[in-house]
């Protein structure tokens, strides 16, 4: 089997279990919500009215779509304010970023977990099955991207410094892709060619 075909198998294996796809899915929408809030465009304050009339969608500027107030942050174009103090501010090269970096990081943590609960990859033995021991499993699997998301995490904790953001924000993606691509080409030296819950179930 080539580097390829095993990358191949793991990215389909990881997101062909339900517990890590939607693991994945959470944890990547949360953080580009997460990312959204810090440049304060998703606004969360009561009594706060960006627009007249809650439920009003209103366009604000299309001529400002690449305009940026800061590195790798742009001008809104479009409020959307569905209640009275929930506003969302539509800046579309932010929610691409925010998109990249959310698939980024659901797909990262899904293929580390993946490793980790059938082939124990990250050097840490015990069972890897059942609803309880799941839940340490998951958490372990931490280590095998922990890295990268500590990186992502500052991106978005320096999202406001202009001094940071032009250097976070590359480190981030880099982060991410590389540990991605290397969780699905390396080689795990127990692994053999059957997982362990498929190997336990023989």
């Amino acid at each position: 089997m080539t580097a390829w075909d095993r990358a191949r198998d793991r990215f389909h294996d990881a997101l062909a279990r339900p517990r890590l796809k939607w693991g994945g899915i959470l944890a990547g929408t949360a953080y580009a919500l997460f990312y959204l809030f810090t440049l304060g465009h998703i606004v969360i304050q009561p009594g706060s009215t960006p627009l007249p009339n809650a439920g009003v969608f209103a366009v604000v500027g299309l001529e400002n779509i690449w305009r940026e107030r800061a590195p790798y942050n742009y001008e809104p174009i479009a409020v959307f304010q569905p209640v009275e103090g929930f506003a969302v501010f539509l800046a579309v090269p932010n929610l691409l970023l925010a998109a990249s970096l959310g698939i980024l990081l659901a797909l990262s943590l899904a293929v580390a977990f993946y490793l980790f609960t059938e082939f124990r990859a990250c050097g840490i033995t015990g069972s890897a099955t059942g609803i309880l021991a799941s839940a340490p499993a998951f958490l372990t699997g931490f280590a095998c991207c922990a890295p990268s998301l500590a990186i992502s995490l500052g991106a978005v904790s320096a999202a406001s410094l202009t001094g940071l953001i032009p250097i976070l924000m590359p480190a981030a993606f880099l982060s991410l892709g590389l540990v991605l691509a290397w969780n699905l080409l390396r080689e795990v030296p127990n692994a053999g060619t059957v997982p362990l819950t498929v190997r336990a179930k023989s």
